[in-house]
């Protein structure tokens, strides 16, 4: 092999080194970019899924406040019924004693 040829292997080599080299510290960057998106993606969701539980959880508490207030309106319509039911026993005449 002449020493024209060797010079043309190694440069051929250091070019193939090169490439492989850029080819490589391409890769790692690329990687570093997708982890950080995978980061910033990940804290997203975290944010997006504490937001649906505080949503759950007020409407959580805005059932149980609205079934609170429906019990107590069906309550206070169950004593009026009681008391119409009194006063229309009073002010009806007893139907045995005809």
């Amino acid at each position: 092999m002449s020493d024209e040829d060797l010079k043309k292997l190694i440069e051929s080599n250091a070019k193939s080194i090169q490439a492989l080299t850029d080819t490589m510290t391409q890769d790692r960057e690329e990687r570093k970019k997708d982890r950080e998106q995978w980061r910033q993606e990940r804290k997203e969701w975290q944010q997006d899924r504490r937001r649906v539980f505080e949503w759950m959880s007020r409407l959580a508490a805005a059932q149980a406040d609205f079934y609170e207030a429906q019990a107590d309106y069906l309550h206070h319509i169950e004593r009026i019924d009681d008391r119409l039911a009194e006063i229309l026993e009073r002010l009806t005449p007893d139907q045995e004693k005809t």
